[in-house]
């Protein structure tokens, strides 16, 4: 293959890379926001990681297209074979970037999957202190003849005891 596809897929792979090492940062920010309870900063980090997110699904889509118009699987298999089909060597920067681009994505996943693990553990530490704040810890849920919720805090007078 030509010298401008090669130095095509450098740049779609660079762009690809650049974005999700950007992302990467915004989950670090989030995380370092999640461990301090900091809520404007968790809501800026979700607005940087939707636009992030929507320009990496562009950019990814760009790096199918090239796979389809050149005749491959839109797949990383695919993108195998057609890296393989360009005769370069091992030492290009074209399977560098490649290589660089997934550990990359490996590390966005992994870093995404601890925040989440983060906001599990914040979730049940609050649900945890809004029934101790509601007087709800180890009581049953109680009902009255119309199926509405009876707490131990409703007050029934001795003659209806």
């Amino acid at each position: 293959m030509s010298q401008p596809t090669v130095d095509e897929l450098v740049t779609i792979l660079t762009n690809e890379n650049t974005t999700l090492v950007q992302l990467k940062a915004v989950l670090n920010k989030e995380s370092d926001a999640l461990l301090k309870n900091d809520i404007n900063a968790v809501e800026g980090s979700a607005l940087e990681k939707k636009s992030l997110l929507a320009r990496f699904e562009k950019q990814v889509q760009i790096r199918l297209d090239c796979l389809s118009a050149h005749g491959f699987e839109s797949s990383e298999q695919g993108f195998n074979a057609y890296i393989h089909s360009l005769s370069i060597d091992l030492e290009s920067p074209l399977l560098s970037l490649w290589h660089q681009l997934k550990d990359t994505f490996k590390a966005v996943i992994k870093q995404n999957e601890q925040n989440g693990i983060i906001i599990h553990h914040s979730r049940n530490r609050t649900r945890a202190l809004l029934n101790i704040l509601h007087d709800n810890k180890n009581q049953p849920n109680l009902y009255n003849e119309s199926g509405t919720d009876k707490g131990s805090r409703q007050r029934h007078s001795l003659g209806e005891a």
